[in-house]
């Protein structure tokens, strides 16, 4: 559209009063060199009362050798191009038959995911100070969804910022989990028990017994460019995964039960805006009972550490050196050592080795060695 500009084009996007009745009343103005701008079409062609009558006026503007050349150019998500395009059963009402005509043979599928190509070129307008796309970037440079992104996260932060006392609080443990380090895969008893602690006392005795699966609904809820805040998903199994390190090293297992997803622009906004919150307790408490991921529990380890929370520290050491972490098992090594508990010190490392823990070994070479063998 910008090219045109330069050949003395006009653009035109019509929205006031309304979209559907600014583009009903104007159309007939519309002279040649003129872009005409539908962003969204869904609101001109999908309006109940006026649809067909704005379809049918595209199509004779179209049509009209004395307004040429012009380009009417619209945007639509799948989901509205299938119910236009689609022919309704026999016998049924068929209120899109204007709109079907207009879009046959006229549409072009913009890809899910954007390439190498694309992505290097929008890197270029991010680095020549286009904040919005170097901000979208962050988060999808990785999996290409640029369009997606830049259309959800708006509404994202407008639904996270609304939300029910108990649906922001479910959003609020999700987006600590993940900036202390637990994975993608977010367990629903883990954010269900979570949940409660983030909630003030007023709100809290507002709860209701299925609080939960309406906090849950409420989130699923998508937004513009398919995105949901916090969205139940699959944790995918690895295709092909490499030998373990050792006989005695197990393959690592897949959560139990339903696992959610938080929406990845929430997720970078929490990281900002809490950066500087210790969660309350029963984030911690939820987390000891619930998370299995031996390195989500190292990282939950270190970051209550880090916020001195000591206990919750050794009691989510524990919890990894149980499920397998090689780290956890080193470190509680050394503290069975210190506290002269040779015998339990020498088997945690040893189980540390077998993890894939080099350095366990050296530290049970020094174990023997201290025990003058």
């Amino acid at each position: 559209m910008q090219s045109l500009a330069a050949q003395e084009w006009r653009l035109w996007h019509p929205f006031d009063p309304t979209r559907a009745r600014a583009a009903l009343e104007e159309l007939h103005h519309v002279r040649a060199r003129t872009v005409v701008w539908l962003n969204e079409a869904q609101h001109y062609l999908g309006d109940p009362a006026v649809g067909g009558q704005i379809a049918a006026a595209l199509h004779r503007l179209l049509g009209d050798e004395q307004r040429r050349p012009v380009l009417v150019l619209g945007t639509l998500w799948p989901e509205y191009a299938k119910e236009y395009t689609a022919l309704p059963p026999p016998g049924e009402p068929d209120p899109h038959s204007r709109a079907r005509e207009l879009l046959a043979g006229r549409t072009l599928t913009v890809p899910d995911v954007f390439g190498t190509t694309a992505l290097t070129a929008a890197a270029a307008l991010a680095d020549k100070g286009d904040r919005l796309m170097a901000d979208a970037l962050t988060r999808a440079r990785g999996h290409g969804r640029v369009a997606q992104d830049l259309a959800g996260a708006p509404e994202l932060l407008r639904r996270y910022e609304q939300a029910t006392p108990a649906a922001r609080a479910l959003l609020e443990a999700a987006m600590d989990a993940r900036r202390l380090g637990v994975g993608l895969h977010l367990p629903h008893a883990f954010l269900t028990d979570a949940a409660p602690g983030y909630l003030d006392r007023h709100d809290y005795e507002q709860l209701t017994d299925d609080w939960a699966e309406q906090a849950y609904a409420e989130l699923a809820q998508p937004v513009h460019g398919k995105q949901a805040p916090l969205r139940r998903t699959t944790a995918r199994p690895t295709q092909h995964p490499s030998p373990p390190v050792t006989a005695q090293a197990a393959p690592m297992a897949l959560p139990a039960g339903a696992v959610f997803r938080l929406a990845d622009y929430l997720e970078q906004h929490g990281r900002i805006t809490r950066r500087h919150l210790c969660p309350p307790a029963s984030f911690w408490h939820a987390a000891h009972m619930c998370i299995t991921h031996p390195d989500d529990l190292h990282n939950l380890t270190q970051a209550a550490k880090n916020r001195h929370r000591l206990q919750w520290a050794h009691h989510l050491r524990l919890r990894a050196a149980h499920h397998g972490n090689a780290a956890a098992m080193s470190r509680l090594a050394m503290m069975w050592e210190r506290a002269g508990d040779r015998k339990t010190a020498e088997a945690l490392a040893r189980q540390a080795a077998d993890h894939g823990d080099t350095g366990a070994l050296v530290r049970l070479a020094e174990i023997r060695e201290a025990a003058g063998e």
